[in-house]
């Protein structure tokens, strides 16, 4: 098996920048702020498993459901998925709503999953950029990209109080709005692909 550095990097990336653990920061913080330093590590690690496992299932499954379930082509979603990054990361970019994830749920644990993992880190845009990946550079690559990601992930989040004292919240913003217009990036390239793949035209240098 001949590992391509290059199109890991890449994927690698282009995961790091959709799950964009930075965003999570301050919101991570708010949600545990009344929580001793165990219970918030604890918090922090089951969050972490249940957001890599969760992307981890979905990204092999996928494109499976979609072929076989749905008789959806890869470059339907692909066009399907660039549009929906792409207003993702308008969304967050124009109309961002700092209070759109922060109500907390009645038991402190279960926030690890329910809203911590799932949508605040693993949302319909690390899914479906996930699958894509999967499509492009083979399980090895995106599996290996993915493991990556959420080593990054894992450590932002269990720094993420520091980070956010560091940072401050303008500091915390302005970082995730370059990492939201690589996104959008990334969602043109796949609309671009998969309008490419669907009139046969190469419409990418």
């Amino acid at each position: 098996m001949n590992f391509n550095f290059e199109a890991f990097f890449n994927a690698f990336l282009a995961l790091i920048a959709i799950l964009n653990p930075i965003t999570v920061v301050p919101m991570y913080a708010e949600l545990t702020k009344d929580l001793d330093k165990a219970s918030r590590n604890k918090l922090f690690n089951t969050a972490v498993l249940a957001g890599f496992f969760t992307l981890l299932v979905l990204m092999y499954t996928g494109q499976w459901v979609m072929q076989y379930v749905f008789q959806i082509h890869m470059a339907e979603f692909r066009i399907a998925g660039g549009i929906l990054l792409l207003v993702l990361a308008i969304k967050q970019i124009v109309f961002y709503d700092p209070l759109e994830y922060q109500s907390t749920p009645a038991k402190a644990m279960e926030m690890g999953v329910v809203p911590m993992a799932v949508p605040l880190l693993v949302g319909p845009g690390s899914i479906v950029t996930a699958i894509l990946i999967l499509d492009r550079d083979g399980w090895f690559v995106a599996g290996l990209a993915l493991v990556c990601t959420f080593l990054v992930c894992f450590v932002t989040i269990r720094a993420s109080v520091w980070i956010s004292r560091v940072l401050g919240r303008l500091g915390t913003l302005v970082v995730a709005r370059i990492l939201w217009i690589f996104i959008a990036a990334i969602g043109a390239h796949f609309l671009i692909a998969g309008i490419s793949e669907v009139f046969g035209v190469s419409l990418i240098p």
